[in-house]
């Protein structure tokens, strides 16, 4: 969806409810530990599955 939607944040996982009505995605901030390894600190949010309708290019 773009830079209208998308962030520097680590997202994933969206997923729309079968009703139709919500988008739900996965949020974080990739972290390091000393050792080198990586590690993700995040949320679930939601929102409105008419944002999809919104966002898409028209044609």
């Amino acid at each position: 969806m773009g830079n209208t939607i998308n962030t520097a944040l680590y997202e994933q996982r969206p997923k729309v409810t079968p009703d139709g009505k919500y988008l739900f995605f996965w949020k974080g901030d990739v972290k390091f530990r000393e050792d080198g390894s990586r590690y993700v600190v995040g949320n679930p949010y939601w929102v409105d599955a008419k944002i999809i309708e919104t966002l898409r290019p028209k044609q």
